[in-house]
């Protein structure tokens, strides 16, 4: 407890020392860890995005065959897909899908750059799905399939 003529002066100088931090949002987050909020949160979104990651999963094997060939499905919010080399590359693949209006991404398009392994570079392409509800993830594959099917 300060004295009452130090109380200005404290809170000016602690108002400067913090940068104007915001306390009200760090008590917030504090009480959504110390509560078990964020550990019930984190259970309902990993049980979303899964659900997501495999209805898509189930959307590209429905819709390219059981032998697709995909990478990090086991973790995170998107899933990169080797195109078989019967189909063209990613580069092409994506452009046909955005005039279908589905968003697929080159693994260059993401910074993506390959050292000595050129497959993966131009035939991997990347598909999101954290942001899409079920019908949008089955909408997409669909368009998608239609897409490439109209390049052969």
């Amino acid at each position: 407890m300060l004295p009452p003529e130090l109380v200005a002066p404290a809170i000016a100088a602690k108002s400067l020392a913090s940068y104007g931090q915001p306390w009200l949002d760090q008590a917030v987050v504090a009480d959504f860890l110390n509560t078990g909020a964020h550990r019930q949160h984190l259970r309902r979104m990993l049980k979303t995005y899964r659900a997501r990651r495999d209805l898509l999963v189930n959307a590209l094997t429905e819709t390219f065959g059981p032998n697709i060939r995909l990478t990090g499905a086991d973790a995170g919010m998107h899933i990169m897909w080797h195109l078989p080399d019967h189909l063209p590359n990613a580069v092409t693949v994506a452009a046909a899908a955005a005039r279908s209006d589905v968003g697929v991404y080159p693994l260059a398009v993401i910074g993506a750059r390959s050292f000595g392994h050129t497959g993966d570079a131009e035939r991997g392409l990347i598909l999101g799905y954290s942001s899409l509800s079920a019908k949008e993830i089955t909408a997409g594959i669909a368009l998608l399939g239609k897409a490439i099917s109209a390049m052969k």
